[in-house]
């Protein structure tokens, strides 16, 4: 559908169409455009139609809704109660229409002449049973050529018989010719984008970004409703899965303490995620601290970094015990009113971490604090499959009386790219469902890569977004980390062919394609990803390290906002034969695995170094 958001100066008629053919399902190859201005006019200074739908193999019909307590036709004369032009011939202002559309594609010569191009006047608000048609053989219209308020519940079966009725009439009519098969899928997609194109302004990909920041930052704005609801609580935990606005409602409560004067830690596992967090918040002369809490830790211990070569041991227990010592000597290192931790489910039941958050308090007392958590059981790929931990009980142990809230809305994956994940995964829906329109544009894209054929399959990929997406709005993910990825191998080596040459320059040039690893990309947002080393060694060495590797692409995938591209090498589950194991154990859900073997150090010092961004992650 184009636009994707319904305008807010459409009237009653045209807000009606709009919601029944965005819940039009089935159809995904037809082009539905609403309220177009019609500027080349050729009966007039200018016009509009308020629907036009493209059908592949079936023609265009041309909509013109209206609302009307009451509708008389007679002698040839309209009358429209309550309409702004009660006696104007709604088919009029469809042939005129009509004509211009013809005139204007001609000159294009995107129309052989015979596409079917038919007409409809849609009362939405008067039922069939309403009308009673002293004249069945009008000379001026065909009753087929009236919709009503009892066929919005499926418009696409309404498109669908007026076209037929057009062709089967005309098609026997002399001197005209009607072939709908004219009109392939390919032929109706330039109809529409000249369409576009030319009675709208033209869109750079830049443009498009910008379109794309608005719309996603007025659907967040909306998440805040929840805070307002829940202000008078001391403690919160927001539950939900990926794509429910969480670090958005945990920045904005952070932001929130800090401008009522207390003393504020934004904080997450994840150093990119912090950045995140902090472009969230923007700048504040507030008393708020916006860091990953390595960063925090060394803060404390007055550390300028962590030592080379550090392992999951430093980050998990030499480090804290180091913060929690300097934080007994300095307390006022911590003394934070309010503590915020997004993607809490990275630390929770880690015993060092978790007694750290307490140190940070207030005093050390987290009965003086208050805590706002946001987390997704379903998601702690940084962990290995034994040593995960249920996110709400931790939530519990750190602030007596939390308020646990699930947050279960998508409002920043395009819903047919959220529902093609999940279907290819075989997961289940968490989300209760969608703040963004069902007809935002979104694909799920599984290219099957032969072996040695993966960096022109990742090539042909990059390209392809580049024709819809800014680079900075694409990311290349794996499960591997900068040594051991498909990139990461091929930048270590010297481009063979001018193909390769290119792809390098697409991966490091000035506006280079990010790329780094799925654990690195945790938490943040990306209009589109392509998801590379999706291969049975790279689910083997999840089953090895005791991941999930279902739950890893999951993370992966739902990065994306509104284009995900996975190349997927022969014979590359969906499932690792731990997910298999677990699958046949317990049904699958958004929450946390707990059969398999037990913990797994080397996994949790992988983890830990993917964790830390280096260049090219």
């Amino acid at each position: 559908m184009h636009p994707t958001r319904q305008r807010t100066d459409a009237n009653r008629s045209e807000q009606r169409l709009f919601t029944a053919f965005e819940g039009m399902s089935g159809r995904d190859d037809w082009v539905v455009i609403t309220g177009l201005a019609v500027g080349q006019h050729v009966a007039g200074l200018s016009g509009e139609i308020d629907v036009i739908v493209v059908a592949p193999e079936r023609g265009i019909l041309l909509i013109e809704a209206k609302t009307a307590e009451h509708v008389e036709y007679r002698d040839g004369e309209w009358f429209l109660a309550k309409n702004p032009a009660p006696t104007k011939n709604p088919f009029a202002q469809l042939d005129g229409a009509r004509r211009s559309i013809r005139h204007f594609l001609k000159q294009r010569e995107l129309l052989r002449g015979d596409e079917p191009i038919a007409r409809l006047v849609w009362f939405t608000n008067l039922g069939r049973w309403q009308f009673d048609n002293g004249t069945p053989h009008d000379f001026t219209f065909f009753e087929w050529e009236l919709g009503w308020s009892d066929e919005l519940s499926d418009p696409g079966a309404l498109v669908e018989k007026v076209l037929a009725e057009h062709c089967a009439w005309f098609g026997e009519s002399e001197n005209i010719d009607v072939e709908p098969a004219s009109l392939t899928a390919a032929h109706a997609t330039a109809v529409a984008d000249a369409l576009l194109s030319s009675f709208t302004a033209t869109a750079s990909a830049s443009d498009r970004r910008r379109a794309r920041l608005i719309d996603e930052r007025v659907l967040l704005e909306d998440q805040e409703l929840v805070l307002e609801l829940l202000e008078t609580n001391r403690h919160l935990y927001f539950d939900g899965p990926a794509g429910c606005g969480k670090s958005w409602l945990v920045a904005v409560a952070a932001r929130r303490a800090a401008r009522a004067g207390r003393r504020t830690l934004l904080t997450c596992w994840n150093l990119l995620m912090a950045q995140s967090l902090r472009d969230l918040v923007g700048e504040s002369t507030f008393d708020i601290e916006v860091a990953d809490l390595n960063a925090v830790m060394l803060r404390v211990c007055e550390l300028e970094a962590n030592p080379d070569g550090a392992t999951d041991h430093w980050y998990r227990h030499e480090l804290p015990e180091l913060t929690l010592a300097a934080l007994r000597e300095h307390p006022e290192r911590g003394g934070f009113d309010t503590i915020c931790v997004d993607e809490f489910q990275d630390v929770a039941g880690v015993p060092l971490i978790m007694d750290v958050l307490r140190a940070l308090c207030l005093g050390g007392d987290p009965e003086r604090s208050s805590f706002v958590l946001a987390g997704d059981a379903g998601q702690q790929i940084m962990r290995a499959t034994g040593e995960r931990a249920e996110p709400l009980p931790a939530a519990r142990e750190l602030g007596a009386g939390i308020v646990h809230v699930r947050v279960r809305r998508n409002c920043r994956v395009a819903p047919r790219l959220l529902r093609a994940v999940r279907g290819q995964l075989g997961r289940q829906n968490d989300h209760s469902g969608d703040r963004m329109s069902s007809s935002t544009p979104g694909a799920l894209e599984v290219v099957n890569v032969s072996e040695g054929r993966e960096l022109p399959a990742l090539l042909t990929a990059i390209k392809a977004l580049r024709d819809e997406h800014d680079p900075e709005e694409i990311v290349v993910l794996s499960p591997f980390g900068e040594q051991s990825s498909l990139v990461g191998r091929f930048l270590a080596r010297e481009p063979a062919n001018k193909e390769e040459r290119l792809l390098r320059d697409l991966l490091t040039g000035e506006r280079a394609i990010t790329w780094r690893s799925i654990f690195k990309h945790k938490g943040l947002d990306t209009a589109a990803v392509i998801l590379t080393d999706v291969s049975p060694a790279a689910a083997a060495w999840a089953d090895e390290h005791d991941l999930s590797w279902n739950d890893l692409l999951y993370v992966g995938m739902t990065r994306a906002q509104y284009r995900c591209t996975v190349l997927r090498s022969e014979g590359a589950p969906w499932r690792g034969e731990r997910d298999a194991a677990i699958a046949a154990v317990v049904p699958p859900r958004a929450g946390v695995r707990t059969v398999g073997a037990g913990s797994s150090s080397a996994a949790a010092a992988a983890m830990a170094r993917m964790a830390r961004p280096t260049r090219g992650e």
